[in-house]
């Protein structure tokens, strides 16, 4: 199976549930990338989005069209959502083929706003393993309002270990819309993401019980396995926290620094400054 050629730039899968703000990331990211000099390349691979504010070199929406599948097979916006995803990875390897023709630093790819139509359809783990497995990772986005409690940060930490199994990818963790907590909010949120004990002691407290027993049994687990523990805040709004995915990327890609000019020392400015 021909996957993306090893020449063409890595790809970050932007992940999250609806409203964690993958879309406004992939905005930020391609018109902060532009004042380093660094090009990002935005994809968009969800053919139900009414409209995106980023230059997309490639739009699934001219492959498919939701309103289309809707009126064809007769089926409610759910229905048409998977069986548009069905669709999109039955067309796959044309897909690679326009994404091997990109030329940039790095692909960002905006995907649905239901994670399960992403995380949970055999069509994304083809169309995953066409573009080229080797040489993606994926950008989990926390949303800020869930993780204000400490039962719904540890809900999205489930489902961000599951989206990553799942798809076999590397996976960032991120705490979107930064700028939508207080700073107590915030700080809270970081301290549950570094110490379990922390974060145990807040789900007693909300909880307690069975349920919260089971809920800390697979949080040691997870945090065994855990290769990158922690949480980065981000706002895209604010453009702050940007610098942490594309080094991320750099970290994890090995040479890609080193074979775009001047990617490395772009960001290393950046996060100096």
């Amino acid at each position: 199976m021909a996957g993306i050629d090893s020449s063409s730039p890595p790809v970050l899968f932007i992940v999250g549930t609806a409203g964690a703000g993958k879309s406004s990331l992939v905005t930020s990211l391609q018109r902060w990338s532009r004042f380093l000099e660094t090009e990002v390349l935005a994809v968009n691979l969800d053919p139900g989005a009414e409209r995106v504010h980023y230059d997309a070199e490639f739009d699934v929406r001219d492959l498919i069209s939701l309103s289309e599948v809707m009126d064809e097979y007769d089926l409610g916006p759910n229905g048409a959502q998977i069986l548009a995803a069905d669709l999109v990875a039955a067309q796959a390897e044309d897909v690679s083929e326009q994404l091997s023709s990109l030329s940039g630093d790095l692909i960002v790819i905006d995907t649905p706003g239901q994670v399960e139509l992403f995380a949970f359809r055999e069509a994304s783990s083809h169309l995953i393993e066409v573009l080229g497995k080797e040489q993606a990772a994926i950008i989990y986005l926390f949303d800020p309002m869930l993780s204000r409690s400490a039962s719904g940060f540890v809900s999205q930490m489930l489902l961000s270990s599951i989206v990553e199994f799942r798809l076999g990818l590397p996976t960032k963790n991120v705490l979107s819309k930064a700028d939508l907590l207080s700073e107590e909010e915030l700080e809270q949120i970081i301290e549950w993401s570094e110490r379990l004990e922390i974060l145990e002691l807040a789900l007693y407290d909300e909880a307690g019980g069975q349920r919260t027993e089971f809920a800390i049994n697979q949080l040691r687990m997870l945090q065994d396995f855990s290769a990158a523990p922690g949480l980065v805040p981000i706002s895209s709004e604010m453009e702050e926290g940007l610098a942490d995915i594309l080094t991320f990327a750099q970290a994890l890609f090995g040479g890609m620094a080193d074979a775009r000019d001047g990617f490395a020392s772009d960001i290393g400015d950046e996060i100096d400054q």
